[in-house]
């Protein structure tokens, strides 16, 4: 499912990955729109295409993979949808929006982190831009009408009743997006201490208070929830085998719907939750196939769904949900395969005693470096699913990004042990587009019971 277009050289662009830089800190820190004067520059676009056109011209071989052929089958369903829910137009647009601020990133994100030192470099600019995020709101706290220091941004909720729900610039001026992108970020401080001496490992101690106290001041019960299942699922990961976790996997869905039903009883917010999961599963069963059209939940019901999976089948169908799903749960499981395989593999060099100095030293370092990446950007993959749950954040650039680094780091790890190959192909992808309905099916189940 991994197609290779025909090329004699294996070429890797220096100029790709530091436009790729420069377009990642602008998404991320968004530094022009700190000052009224550059808060229109067009600088993220332009990053993007120049970064673009040098993989395309300079990078060799250029791959697409299971999770950049879904997304890309998204687009002409999008367009088909919008044109059979009367909206031909608005499918267009919505077409080129993923293609613009999901697909493409993806791709660059997957084919220019080539190494674990471009890979560091991009963890620790989304470790800056959380903590400049964190700062911005802690500001906020104490400012006049709850401004930051970031041009016009300013805390949200009944300031008068001491809600201040913090904000930032561009996609993350809404509190669930910023605690999202907190959360995703947790693996990646946890990351840099596990490998740092003391004075780093300090560093990342106080890096991970901050990112804790930014959950808490985003008021997101989404985000908390998903710091603390983040927690739990590292436990099953690293203690529990294969059954259990898989096990708690398929329960997930159906725990979260009925903490939110018992919720709902004292929480109106919770309440519309539920409704709104329900009027999504509606949608999909009154309109299978194309669902309702990207875009168009909340003409339907007034209301976001409040969970990406449930939006996107109620938006997009039986089709479309499977291949945004797919992708997910794709990267998702590669991940997790990966883990499982990576501590066998160390196992048995362990009981077998193989250290082979020179060559096999240099393999090993380099298959630890990569298993260690890819345990962390698993976690934070997780994260996303865990608030994402609460939430409708379905075609947030955040899940791209995030996603183009574990499928690199998916890509980086084949080649150090070509054995992962199999865990990495067609076939569990395909397989991926039928796990991810045991969401939909739990939360349906869930609710058909009355909870």
């Amino acid at each position: 499912m991994a197609r290779k277009f025909p090329m004699n050289n294996e070429k890797d662009s220096k100029a790709a990955f530091f436009f790729l830089f420069l377009y990642t800190a602008s998404t991320l820190i968004r530094p022009h729109e700190m000052f009224q004067a550059s808060v229109e520059w067009i600088v993220i676009k332009v990053f993007a295409i120049i970064a673009f056109g040098l993989v395309l011209m300079v990078q060799r071989p250029l791959k697409l993979y299971p999770q950049h052929w879904m997304l890309l089958s998204l687009v002409p369903l999008i367009i088909i949808s919008g044109f059979l829910n009367g909206s031909g137009m608005f499918g267009i647009e919505e077409a080129k929006m993923l293609l613009i601020s999901a697909i493409i990133p993806l791709f660059l994100m997957s084919t220019c982190i080539t190494t674990i030192k471009r890979q560091h470099i991009l963890m620790v600019v989304c470790l800056i831009a959380a903590l400049l995020m964190v700062h911005n709101g802690h500001v906020q706290q104490t400012a006049y009408e709850g401004f930051g220091w970031a041009l016009h941004t300013h805390s949200v909720g009944y300031i008068d009743l001491g809600e201040r729900r913090i904000t930032y610039l561009g996609f993350f001026n809404d509190p669930n997006d910023l605690g999202m992108f907190l959360v995703m970020n947790l693996p990646f401080a946890m990351y840099f201490y596990s490998k740092g001496k003391f004075l780093i490992k300090l560093i990342m101690l106080a890096i991970l208070c901050a990112l804790g106290y930014g959950i808490f001041l985003t008021g997101s019960r989404g985000s908390m929830l998903g710091a603390g299942g983040l927690i739990g699922i590292y436990l099953l990961v690293v203690n529990a085998g294969p059954k259990l976790f898989i096990s708690v996997v398929l329960l997930a869905p159906i725990a979260a719907t009925v903490i939110t039903s018992l919720q709902s009883s004292i929480d109106s917010s919770a309440n519309g939750r539920l409704e709104a999961w329900y009027a999504g599963i509606q949608m999909l069963m009154a309109n299978p196939v194309f669902g309702v059209g990207k875009g168009r939940f909340y003409d339907h019901h007034g209301l976001v769904a409040h969970n990406s999976y449930i939006h996107v089948a109620g938006e997009l169908g039986v089709p479309g949900y499977s291949l945004w799903g797919g992708a997910l749960i794709f990267t998702v499981l590669t991940g997790y395969l990966f883990i499982k395989a990576s501590k066998l593999k160390k196992e048995a060099a362990a009981a077998e005693s193989i250290i082979n100095k020179d060559l096999n030293e240099n393999i090993n370092e380099a298959f630890e470096n990569e298993r260690l990446l890819n345990k962390t950007l698993f976690f934070s993959m997780i994260g996303f699913m865990i608030t994402g749950f609460f939430i409708s954040r379905m075609f947030t650039l955040t899940l791209f990004i995030f996603m183009g680094m574990a499928i690199a780091s998916h890509i980086r790890m084949v080649k150090v042990c070509p054995e992962y190959q199999e865990h990495f192909s067609s076939s569990p992808a395909l397989r991926s587009m039928g796990y991810c309905w045991v969401v939909i099916v739990a939360v349906y189940i869930s609710l058909k019971l009355g909870l």
